[in-house]
C-alpha cells in the first residue's frame, strides 16, 4: 500500500516515487537546469509567479452522500522550508530528496493527528538566473519527489550575503493556509550558511513573483507600500503572526549567527550540523513546539533517528531555549478539528459542533421536510 489508513504517505510511496522521477544518473535536476540554460524559466510548478503567485494549504475533504464534507485525515499542517544553494550548499537539492521520506515520515511522527503539507524551496542570489524557487505545499510522494526534480540550484557563487528575504516575503504575504483561520500556526524553516542583504527591490520582486505581485499581496490580505517596502526584520516579524520560523545554521560563521539572532532572536536560531539532519532537526522543533516531543527526550529521538552522539548534543544545546510548547498554548490548539469532522461547507473555518452533528441525517437519507434548515 502506498498510504497509511490514516492517509500519510510510507517510505515505501516515496521509494517508488524516486524511482520514477529521478534518473539514475547524474544530479536529479539535470533537466531543470538544462531547460533554464535553454528557456530561462522554471516549471510552473515551482515558479514562484505559477499557479496564481499565492500557495495555498487547505484541508482534504471527502464528500459525503448527505453533501456535507468530511475531513480525510486531519488539520493541515504547513511546512515550508527555503535551502541555500549557492557555493559549497550547490548540492541540497539532491541531498533534499534523499532525506525527504525521513523528513515527512518524523513529520508525521511529531504531527500524528495533523496533515503534514510541506513545501520545500531553494533560493540564490538576485545576480543569478534563478533567485527562488517556491513549490506547491503537497502531501503526496509523486508530487513533493517531481516537485523537488524540478528545482535549480545555483552551485556556484560565494558564501557571502546572499537573498532568502524574497523566499521569506512570499511565505509572509503570499501565503494562505487554513490553519491561519483556526488562530493555529505553521512551521517555516530556513537553511543557510550566510547573512542575507537587508533590503527587497520592487523590481527583484516582479522578476520573481511576476508583474501582479503586489496585487496578490493585497489579494491576499496584506497592504504594503511600494515606496517603503519592509525592512527583513518585518518581514519576519510579520511571518512569525502566522507561522512558527526558525532559522538553521549551518557552519559557525559568528557573522551569520548575529545577522539572523537580530532577525529572529537567539531562540529561533538552531544550530544544524549538516544538511542532511534538517529531518531531525526540523522534527525537534515541531514537536518540542505542539508538545508531542519533550525536552528531556530529544538525545534519544536524536540517536534513535542516527544522529551521531557529538552532533546530538550540539543540537539540544541548541534547541533546548526555542519557545517549547508554543503551538500547544495557542487558546484554539484543542479545539483542532479532527479526522472524521463535518463541514456544511468546504470553505467553512470550522467544522459542525458536536450537539448538531448528531442530528445530522444518515448518508443516503433525505431531511425530513418540515426540519427548518
Amino acid at each position: 500500500m502506498g498510504k497509511e489508513e490514516k492517509g500519510h504517505e510510507t517510505r515505501e510511496a516515496f521509494t517508488g516515487a524516486r524511482r520514477r522521477f529521478v534518473a539514475e544518473a547524474g544530479p536529479a535536476t539535470l533537466r531543470a537546469e538544462q531547460r533554464v540554460k535553454e528557456t530561462g524559466t522554471l516549471n510552473p510548478l515551482v515558479d514562484p509567479a505559477g499557479y496564481g503567485v499565492i500557495r495555498r494549504s487547505l484541508p482534504r475533504f471527502v464528500q459525503k452522500k448527505n453533501k456535507l464534507w468530511q475531513l480525510a485525515v486531519g488539520v493541515p499542517v504547513p511546512i515550508e522550508t527555503r535551502v541555500d544553494t549557492t557555493g559549497s550548499m550547490g548540492d541540497n537539492v539532491d541531498i533534499a530528496i534523499r532525506v525527504l521520506p525521513t523528513a515527512f515520515e518524523l513529520c508525521v511522527k511529531m504531527l500524528a493527528e495533523c496533515d503534514p503539507q510541506v513545501a520545500t524551496g531553494f533560493f540564490g542570489d538576485v545576480q543569478d538566473a534563478i533567485v527562488l524557487c517556491r513549490p506547491q505545499f503537497e502531501m503526496d510522494a509523486d508530487k513533493l519527489v517531481e516537485q523537488l526534480t524540478l528545482m535549480v540550484p545555483i552551485r556556484d557563487g560565494g558564501d557571502t550575503d546572499e537573498d532568502p528575504h524574497y523566499g521569506l516575503f512570499g511565505a509572509a504575504y503570499l501565503t494562505a493556509a487554513y490553519i491561519d483561520r483556526i488562530g493555529l500556526k505553521g512551521y517555516d524553516f530556513t537553511i543557510s550558511d550566510a547573512p542575507a542583504h537587508d533590503r527587497l527591490d520592487e523590481r527583484q520582486l516582479r522578476r520573481i513573483f511576476g508583474m501582479e505581485v503586489f496585487e496578490k499581496v493585497n489579494e491576499n490580505g496584506h497592504a504594503l507600500n511600494l515606496r517603503d517596502l519592509p525592512s527583513n526584520q518585518e518581514i519576519v516579524q510579520d511571518l512569525l503572526k502566522r507561522a512558527h520560523a526558525f532559522f538553521l545554521q549551518v557552519g559557525d560563521s559568528g557573522a551569520t549567527t548575529a545577522y539572523w539572532t537580530r532577525l529572529f532572536g537567539r531562540q529561533r536560531v538552531i544550530v544544524l550540523p549538516r544538511t542532511e539532519l534538517a529531518p531531525q532537526v526540523q522534527a525537534t522543533i515541531i514537536g518540542l513546539t505542539e508538545g508531542t516531543l519533550a525536552l528531556a527526550d530529544v538525545k534519544n529521538f536524536l540517536r534513535e533517528n542516527n544522529v551521531g552522539g557529538e552532533e546530538a548534543k550540539m543540537i539540544v544545546r541548541s534547541v533546548a531555549n526555542i519557545p517549547i510548547g508554543a503551538q500547544a498554548a495557542l487558546p484554539n490548539f484543542q479545539k483542532r478539528p479532527k479526522k472524521g469532522d463535518l463541514y456544511r461547507e468546504k470553505t467553512d473555518a470550522w467544522p459542525i459542533p458536536p450537539e448538531e452533528a448528531v442530528q445530522v441525517k444518515p448518508e443516503g437519507e433525505k431531511p425530513d421536510k418540515s426540519t427548518w434548515l
